[in-house]
């Protein structure tokens, strides 16, 4: 599998930019929180406009409050003094006086409401109802009635509508506890409502009569609306009809869904008032049989802080204005300090996945983790183009070395070829010179027998002679020039020799090669590593750092498995060249035994050719030396044996050099594979490297 095919997925995957992603999230998330910032601020806004406004009706539940009660107290003490006033005691006595003489006392209701229907009152003291009807102004009442002991009316500013009274609630509480509660009534008539107050009359210790109050409620109705301070107060009943009301046109009307209340202010509560959504709060007076309600409608409470909301709705407005402003600073920022470098860092990473290692990074100057990176890759880069390189020269080199190893070896296998040709032909002849030697041995038997025709004889050695000479001279010739093959043959061998030597030595520069291309593979993972690291300390600001420490880290990964695979092709190119450097050894020790042994043949034949100069002499004075013959014949006959001997021993010469030539040209093929194989080793060396541009 090549760079380039890795590289191919890592470019086909299209990602959209960091920082971009950032930003958006940053922006949606930021747009986020001020819109629920908003809503929160809108919240506390609501809470405290209704903490206000519940405290704002709260008090005025209060201030109304006390000033019903302050009013009320106020009657009292008004209704109090009129009734120990003398004018008031006298008519009540008066009153008593005359019920009693009149026979009143015992008769049954109905039957006195029929007698004095007309006036329903006794009608005493004219003095009394004069003085009584001169206060009604001043003291804002409208009506006072005073009654005897027996509850028949006495003194009457207004007829009153019953002459009896004894049955009526407020003269019972008030003759029983010495003062009534505070009532409210409607007047349809006068259509207004009135407060009456009830006291007993005292003449000394004893009860003379009950004196009535009606009162008018228009100072208490100022008065409510000036403690209201824009917020609504109603005085109910107990059955929530409106007595007292800010409001003149809501006095009668009923009023339902308000708060109960205790004695003390409530809580305040959401209630609906003529189908309007008010906050109410409801408190006790009179002895809780009214109820004062402070109530507004929550539209008047939340216009009170329409401009604060304005100021927030604009506020939450500008943050988001101030928001998007910095979203784009920032995202200027980061396109121009990480993401623009980031991207020329991921583009030169996968250049060099895809084995271009030509690409040029612009020099950072800056110290933080971008230019730390933008230089480390940059020296990497540097070094992978100085490393390819390198490996591109050693496959070169290593290609050269294996064709002229190849030639050499076929070279020295023809050289092994043409010697072992040359020693059969050797062999050959001299088998044939050895059984022409043993002739001549059976013939120099005889020769004694033939001395008589020993003239001829010499003639036809002299024949011989000939022939033996330039056989001796072609054999010699034949030695020389294998002496020469030889020569020429130890010389290749030494030659190859040393070539596998320099090819030992170029196949041990590729492994320190491979050991630096593994320390490189380990300084990039370490790189990759601390890549990592700082990519995970920067959280999500180191993302894109971690996609380049996992390629950085593939791609030692990928250096550290290409200079194992190299190691080990050179283990197999030294292993071959050991053994071709023990092969050529071999060969080298061959030809130097055979270039000694054809030394020692050619000085045979050397004196062979001596012998046959001699012998020819000789033969040229058997005519003059006949009576030598038989010593001259044992002359022969020794040297014809050692002749015998020598070529023997040139034979098995001859066959030691044929088994060395074979052996040379075994060595020879095995030479030739190992080099095939380191030249097979160097055209994929060559490849992987002929993928790589820088």
């Amino acid at each position: 599998m090549s760079l380039l095919s890795l590289s191919q997925p890592i470019q086909g995957r299209a990602a959209p930019s960091l920082h971009r992603r950032f930003i958006v999230g940053a922006g949606m998330g930021g747009a986020v929180v001020l819109i629920a910032l908003g809503f929160f601020l809108n919240g506390l806004l609501e809470r405290d406009i209704e903490r206000q406004g519940d405290a704002r009706i709260r008090d005025a539940a209060g201030r109304a409050q006390i000033v019903v009660m302050e009013a009320l107290a106020e009657r009292g003490r008004e209704a109090r003094v009129l009734a120990i006033s003398p004018e008031v005691v006298s008519a009540s006595r008066e009153g008593t006086a005359r019920a009693q003489s009149l026979g009143l006392v015992g008769t049954d209701i109905p039957s006195l409401e029929r007698r004095f229907n007309l006036d329903r009152s006794l009608n005493v003291a004219p003095g009394t109802r004069a003085y009584l009807r001169n206060l009604l102004s001043p003291l804002e009442v409208a009506e006072m009635l005073l009654t005897e002991a027996n509850g028949y009316n006495a003194v009457t500013t207004q007829t009153s509508s019953d002459f009896v009274q004894s049955d009526e609630g407020w003269w019972q509480s008030a003759w029983r506890d010495g003062t009534s509660a505070a009532d409210a009534a409607y007047d349809s008539s006068a259509h207004q409502t009135t407060v009456s107050l009830a006291t007993v009359v005292r003449d000394g210790a004893a009860k003379a009569g009950v004196l009535k109050l009606a009162f008018s409620v228009a100072p208490l109705v100022r008065s409510l609306a000036s403690a209201g301070a824009g917020v609504r107060i109603d005085v109910l009943d107990s059955n929530s009809r409106v007595l007292l009301s800010a409001d003149s046109a809501s006095a009668g009307r009923m009023l339902r869904g308000m708060p109960t209340g205790q004695d003390d202010v409530s809580a305040a509560a959401d209630v609906l008032a003529d189908s309007t959504p008010e906050r109410a709060v409801a408190v006790r007076v009179n002895a809780g049989r009214w109820r004062v309600v402070a109530h507004q409608p929550t539209s008047a409470i939340a216009a009170q802080f329409r401009s604060t909301r304005t100021a927030l709705a604009i506020g939450t407005g500008v943050l988001l204005v101030v928001l998007i402003g910095l979203l784009v600073a920032m995202n200027r920022f980061l396109n121009r300090r990480i993401s623009s470098p980031a991207t020329e860092l991921a583009e030169a990473a996968e250049a060099v996945a895809a084995g271009d290692f030509s690409i040029e990074l612009r020099r950072s100057t800056s110290d933080d983790e971008i230019g730390r990176l933008s230089r480390a890759i940059g020296a990497m880069i540097l070094e992978l183009r100085r490393l390819a390189q390198t490996i591109a020269s050693s496959a070169r080199e290593t290609t050269a070395m294996t064709v002229e190893i190849t030639a050499g070896t076929e070279e020295m296998a023809a050289a092994a070829g043409q010697i072992a040709h040359t020693a059969s032909d050797l062999s050959a002849q001299a088998t044939s010179m050895a059984e022409t030697i043993a002739q001549l041995a059976q013939s120099s038997v005889s020769l004694r027998e033939q001395a008589a025709a020993l003239d001829e004889g010499a003639k036809i050695g002299v024949a011989r002679n000939s022939v033996l000479r330039s056989l001796a001279l072609e054999n010699r010739a034949g030695l020389d020039s294998s002496a020469e093959s030889l020569g020429t043959l130890s010389d290749d061998v030494h030659a190859s020799a040393q070539s596998i030597a320099a090819l030992g030595v170029a196949s041990e520069e590729i492994r320190e090669f491979v050991t630096l291309v593994r320390k490189l593979a380990r300084q990039s993972k370490l790189l990759a590593l601390n890549a990592a690291m700082e990519a995970a300390r920067a959280g999500e600001h180191g993302k894109g750092f971690a996609v380049v420490a996992s390629e950085v880290r593939r791609l030692a990964t990928m250096s550290s498995d290409a200079a194992e695979r190299t190691e080990a092709i050179v283990k197999g190119v030294l292993g071959g060249i050991e053994r071709s450097r023990e092969s050529t050894e071999r060969a080298v020790s061959t030809a130097d035994g055979v270039r000694n042994a054809t030394s020692k043949a050619s000085a045979s034949f050397t004196e062979i050719e001596r012998a046959v100069v001699e012998a020819e002499a000789w033969t040229a004075t058997i005519e003059r030396a006949a009576h030598a013959t038989t010593a001259l014949v044992g002359e022969v006959n020794m040297r014809l044996d050692s002749l015998a001997g020598g070529t023997e021993t040139f034979a098995a010469a001859m066959q030691e050099v044929a088994a060395s030539s074979e052996q040379q040209s075994a060595s020879t093929e095995e030479i030739a594979g190992a080099a095939n194989a380191l030249a097979a080793a160097s055209d994929r060396l060559t490849k992987v490297v002929g993928g790589l541009r820088s």
